[in-house]
């Protein structure tokens, strides 16, 4: 090989694949956020946020996600569709949704592309670069518990449990294996970022069911049979670390349960008398450390304001950091420096 040769093969093993979308983003090199109030960053967990030069209006739930796409995210609240291409320092509308986005979630899809989807509508808002455009879910009048972008597929999970599968960006749906159980109502749903197949729900009442042949088999947690389980989080580090957010019927207590195995068996970690457990805590998987999770709660409700906690299962260690806004919807991790997180806020008044 010839020295030109070989100088070109260090340089192309030198070279990340896309299987690394943080390779080429940057930290934010800014102390204020120019925007509408959606966003702010914070490189403290919580303790210190990055003023806004918007204000925040009532009634928003703001929700974030980090795109592939270097220094690129997309943002929802109300009726806008928001990005920045500067790592969250400055924030442009991209279009406006006809109905309220409240309850509707944000998921990165390859590339420059993001997914906007709800557990309670059916209309799927695509993002691809500057461009907005809206396809039907694959269930009439019902929602998605979750959906899953890859290169030349998405998949999601529908209210009932069952996936369905497009090859042709959410234009048409084709059915992909077999109900969980009949019945069914799903609260929250995770797929492994590592293999779609991986896929475990939660659902009321009922507990936790988990595949990991893509639907063609489910099997039923334990022990946690007897749960209202609300909200769900997978680890990016280590894809066997679930962890679950839930009411046990049985104790009347709330717990946060983990999982080591998949989603197989879990076991408690967590219980409301350390932290405000509620009806669905939002959580949060560090992408790097797969013994860490972030969850929030937060309230209007006599100006209480939101938490933020960091928690971290092995041990039990649990902060959290205070702030004035009405909640955290969202989390983001910075893909080139997973300390840097943007909070999606709630503004309900």
């Amino acid at each position: 090989m010839t020295a030109l040769g070989t100088a070109l093969t260090v340089l192309l093993a030198l070279v990340p694949s896309q299987a690394d979308p943080g390779w080429f983003w940057n930290a934010p090199h800014c102390d204020t956020v120019y925007g509408d109030g959606s966003v702010t960053i914070t490189e403290s967990d919580g303790e210190t946020l990055a003023p806004t030069t918007g204000k925040l209006r009532a009634v928003t739930y703001a929700k974030v996600a980090a795109l592939e796409e270097p220094n690129t995210l997309i943002t929802i609240g109300k009726q806008s569709i928001q990005r920045s291409s500067d790592a969250g320092c400055s924030w442009q509308l991209l279009d406006k949704a006809p109905d309220d986005l409240s309850t509707y979630d944000v998921q990165p899809g390859p590339g420059d592309s993001a997914y906007i989807y709800s557990v309670n509508d059916q209309p799927i808002h695509r993002v691809h670069g500057s461009k907005v455009s809206t396809v039907l879910g694959p269930v009439d009048g019902g929602g998605l518990a979750a959906l899953d972008a890859r290169p030349g597929r998405l998949r999601v999970v529908a209210g009932d449990g069952q996936l369905y599968d497009s090859s042709d960006d959410g234009v048409t749906w084709r059915r992909t294996g077999v109900l969980p159980a009949h019945d069914l109502f799903v609260y929250d749903a995770v797929v492994d970022p590592r293999n779609p197949d991986h896929i475990v729900i939660g659902v009321m009442s009922d507990g936790v069911y988990v595949t990991s042949d893509g639907g063609r088999s489910w099997t039923r947690s334990r022990p946690v049979e007897r749960v209202n389980a609300f909200s769900l989080t997978i680890s990016p580090a280590d894809p066997s670390k679930v962890w679950m957010e839930g009411y046990d019927r049985d104790r009347a207590t709330r717990f946060i349960w983990e999982s080591t195995d998949g989603g197989l068996k879990f076991r408690e970690v967590l219980d409301q008398s350390r932290a405000d457990l509620i009806n669905g805590n939002k959580m949060w998987a560090s992408p790097v450390d797969p013994d860490l999770i972030y969850f929030s709660y937060g309230t209007s409700f006599a100006n209480f304001g939101a938490d933020l906690y960091r928690f971290r299962p092995s041990t039990g260690d649990l902060t959290k950091h205070h702030n004035r806004n009405d909640g955290i919807p969202s989390l983001a991790f910075n893909p080139s420096d997973p300390k840097i997180l943007y909070l999606g806020l709630a503004e309900e008044r």
